[in-house]
């Protein structure tokens, strides 16, 4: 009986994991030329399979090379005191420190003054939190945290682990499409822009020209 039930559990174990994997490749093939909807839409869907309290998405930002940092994209049921440390340096408390690692940090020993989980009844601390790290090869892209209420459990942590690669690796498309975008949008505004210019001259040197027949023909007459 006691070897019926440990299967049994196994079994629920790998069909829960396949029923995640499913809904997660299910999201990351969405077409989306958004970072922020697709990162939205993931740890939306990923506390809830967690049946956790929130999370956030944290994505690698070096746009300045002077300010290098780790920009919270996307959150879920985050109070406004957590969204306001949007931009978390490499190394700099939990999430920065998976970042410098890109090693999961899983906690259940929680300062009091780290996070809160707000609902209509008030705040509290959770009971554990989970951060993973977002990486392709080795090349840190971002960082997912979850918190919850609730202790995960070891396949909860594995599945979350697993399922980071295949979100990692869409996001990092969908950053790479988002940039061509941008900079394919730049270069026909600066297109536009030069177009424009070069009309100008041709204009301004038509006036030139009829200017300088304007005065070719007076000379002429007052000759």
């Amino acid at each position: 009986q006691k070897e019926q039930e440990k299967r049994k559990k196994e079994d629920d174990i790998r069909q829960w994991a396949n029923e995640g994997i499913t809904l997660f490749s299910e999201i990351m093939r969405q077409r989306t030329k958004n970072i922020n909807e697709l990162a939205s839409n993931v740890i939306k869907n990923l506390v809830n399979f967690l049946e956790a309290n929130q999370g956030g998405v944290f994505l690698y930002n070096d746009s300045k090379k002077d300010d290098i940092h780790l920009e919270l994209v996307a959150s879920y049921a985050y109070n406004l005191e957590r969204k306001k440390h949007k931009k978390i340096y490499l190394g700099e408390g939990l999430v920065g420190t998976c970042a410098v690692e890109k090693a999961p940090i899983y906690m259940t020993d929680i300062p009091n003054d780290y996070i809160s989980i707000t609902s209509g009844l008030g705040g509290a601390n959770p009971t554990s939190i989970l951060i993973v790290p977002l990486k392709v090869e080795e090349q840190i892209l971002g960082v997912i945290e979850i918190a919850s209420f609730k202790k995960f459990e070891k396949h909860q942590i594995e599945f979350t682990e697993k399922v980071s690669e295949t979100i990692a690796s869409t996001l990092s498309i969908a950053k790479i499409n988002q940039r061509t975008e941008e900079l394919l949008a730049q270069s026909q505004q600066q297109a536009e822009e030069m177009a424009a210019q070069e009309e100008e001259m041709r204009q301004n040197l038509e006036e030139l020209m009829a200017t300088q027949e304007e005065s070719l023909r007076k000379e002429t007459e007052m000759q």
